[in-house]
């Protein structure tokens, strides 16, 4: 089957992670996915071409509208025709024109896929979401959620009896994280690392994944007499804020911005925990990352408890005044690298092997 997927930016992000395992792990004679995004380009673009799926681009909506609408019409047109799914990834129904256009292009199987809880930016655009939510069923021809916490808002009541409906665990490869002890040595040296306890966090730098709640939390322990800190991977729009927060509360010299890596899971191996103080999510890609690689876990008791498997996984508040039970968890910490015995993701409704049967069958259905 050919598969059109939309949804993919140039930020290797939770959505990018969960469609690239996909595209790694499905048998390319049974599937073959090809992609159209309104970003220049998509993370993982090279690696896209060269196992030879067709990436398209169109501009992007709120700057060029006009063009937008010719552009997706055009590739419509020309291409419709060839597939048998597009499978479209949002974290809000703020936009649904890819979808409208495979309807009214004549694409059969058309699948809306939920990546998120709430609509990250409010006002105006959920207003949006609440309209477009009541039109959904005339596009789409399935209902795909990764976290059934999501689904009323996303979808609002009803849908999960509608026969189209599928939960579908967000998934990885347990093996691409496994815990290695001689890779963690490698990783602590290079990274400078040795002899701290290192808290990692890796996200967005966006106001639903709370930095900054961490770094106000954590600041009677990242002194610089301190051993520890805090490790914060990826890129956003609170770059800068969360720099100089870090400047103002006198921390900066015990948090690390490292920007988006390509070196995630090596990373993981040179931490002593994972952190994620998220005001809301579905279910957190780098969460389960962590947890494959058997790191102990805070993260917020907003979380569902869907995307937990291991036993080393602590839920705490992030309401005001709950700071002091992030920092009680973290002082319990230390940097000997201990992991959980048995990791528990592999063989779970979270291992991509697992859910890559489940994507055939959704896709013949």
């Amino acid at each position: 089957m050919k598969v059109l997927v939309v949804g993919m930016t140039k930020n290797p992000g939770g959505i990018e992670t969960v469609v690239m395992n996909y595209v790694r792990n499905a048998d390319p004679r049974r599937v073959q996915f090809d992609f159209l995004s309104a970003s220049p380009y998509i993370a993982y673009e090279d690696e896209l071409l060269e196992r030879g799926s067709r990436v398209a681009h169109v501009p992007l909506r709120h700057e060029h509208p006009i063009i937008f609408r010719n552009e997706l019409k055009r590739f419509m047109d020309a291409h419709a025709n060839e597939y048998d799914a597009i499978w479209v990834h949002l974290c809000s129904l703020v936009n649904i024109d890819f979808l409208k256009s495979a309807y009214s292009h004549g694409i059969p199987k058309r699948i809306i896929h939920c990546h998120n809880s709430q609509n990250m930016w409010g006002g105006f655009r959920n207003m949006i979401h609440a309209f477009h939510r009541g039109q959904i069923t005339k596009y789409a021809t399935d209902y795909w959620t990764c976290s059934e916490d999501a689904v009323e808002w996303f979808y609002g009541d009803g849908i999960k009896e509608n026969p189209k409906y599928a939960y579908i665990p967000n998934a990885i490869n347990p093996e691409d994280v496994v815990f290695d002890a001689h890779k963690r040595i490698e990783v602590r040296e290079a990274m400078g690392w040795g002899g701290k306890v290192v808290l990692g966090n890796v996200a967005r730098l966006h106001p639903q994944k709370n930095q900054s709640f961490l770094l106000h939390a954590l600041v009677p322990i990242l002194t610089p007499s301190s051993n520890v800190i805090l490790t914060i991977v990826g890129d956003g729009v609170l770059r800068d804020s969360l720099c100089q927060e870090a400047e103002a509360l006198g921390i900066a010299d015990n948090v690390q911005f490292l920007g988006l890596r390509d070196d995630v899971h090596n990373l993981y191996q040179g931490m002593d925990a994972f952190v994620l103080p998220s005001k809301f999510e579905g279910v957190s890609i780098a969460f389960l990352e962590a947890q494959s690689n058997g790191l102990p876990c805070l993260v917020s008791d907003t979380l569902s408890d869907e995307g937990i498997v291991n036993d080393n996984v602590t839920k705490l508040p992030i309401t005001a005044g709950s700071e002091g039970q992030w920092l009680s968890a973290v002082r319990q910490l230390d940097d000997s690298g201990n992991r959980t015995q048995h990791p528990h993701v592999k063989g779970s409704r979270h291992d991509i092997h697992q859910q890559v049967e489940t994507f055939y069958a959704r896709l013949r259905c």
